[in-house]
């Protein structure tokens, strides 16, 4: 992803039971850094070929703006009483 773009960034969930009827945040930060109260920004699910994915507008005007480097997605969702935590693979901003 080249960072003078604006677009929705989609984080793939794995879940035994559809997640979508629960709040999701991501946070989106350098490889290696863990997230911290304000990193999270609240999400958006899709679904993509019945997959689930939380998204997050980033770029310019977006939630998040990011500079060149590489970065993984933490995604939390909040299904009492349990609320799960999940990294993305790593990804690379141009």
């Amino acid at each position: 992803m080249d960072r003078s773009s604006l677009q929705e960034l989609l984080t793939p969930i794995t879940a035994r039971t559809d997640p979508t009827a629960y709040s999701v945040r991501v946070a989106v930060l350098p490889d290696g850094a863990r997230p911290e109260t304000g990193d999270w920004h609240t999400a958006e699910w899709h679904t993509i070929d019945g997959l689930p994915y939380a998204g997050i507008l980033v770029g310019p005007g977006g939630a998040v703006q990011l500079q060149p480097g590489f970065y993984r997605t933490w995604v939390e969702i909040t299904a009492p009483p349990e609320k799960p935590v999940v990294t993305s693979p790593r990804f690379r901003i141009a």
